[in-house]
């Protein structure tokens, strides 16, 4: 018994979609190839305090939530005036932060949990308690140990979500 063949159409029609569905598939490895080149790492440069008066509380965690999204390496520094986002205490001590002291709004929990792949009512409702999510999920957080000292901060009086560092690791961070 021979090979059953198809009409000198339909082989032809059957061979220019075989190679159309590769033509296809050769670009779209391409760019699947450079999207995982273009995933790099983002480093967020936190030089102002982030606390209830500053309109940059609310847009530093979705930025970073959406380079998570992308497959992106995040970097956190908190340098200048924004290691004072950190800094542990107020009139009488106390254990909380200026970050601790804000509630995230219900439409930003959401709008957050939609980058994050999270349900709303699992994204933490206070920004210094996100920090510490966002870390989890594997944002790396460091803190200008000089700053810290500049503006009075000892090592026991930061958020240690936070590792301080030194000029030459800040360097590295600011290079990379």
């Amino acid at each position: 018994m021979g090979r059953g063949r198809l009409s000198g159409g339909a082989e032809m029609k059957t061979l220019v979609t075989l190679i159309l569905t590769i033509a296809l598939l050769i670009p779209s490895s391409a760019s699947a190839a450079k999207a995982d080149k273009a995933a790099g790492t983002l480093l967020i440069h936190v030089k102002t305090l982030l606390d209830c008066s500053s309109d940059r509380t609310r847009l530093v965690p979705p930025l970073i939530a959406a380079a998570l999204k992308k497959g992106h390496r995040v970097v956190l520094l908190f340098d200048a005036d924004g290691v004072q986002s950190l800094k542990m205490g107020r009139w009488f001590g106390g254990h909380s932060t200026p970050l601790d002291r804000v509630k995230i709004s219900r439409p930003d929990r959401q709008r957050l949990a939609a980058l994050l792949g999270t349900t709303s009512d699992g994204t933490p409702d206070i920004y210094g308690s996100l920090l510490h999510f966002l870390k989890g999920k594997g944002v790396a957080v460091y803190v200008n140990k000089r700053a810290l000292l500049r503006r009075g901060i000892d090592h026991d009086h930061f958020d240690h979500v936070a590792e301080a560092v030194e000029e030459e690791r800040i360097v590295e961070l600011l290079a990379g």
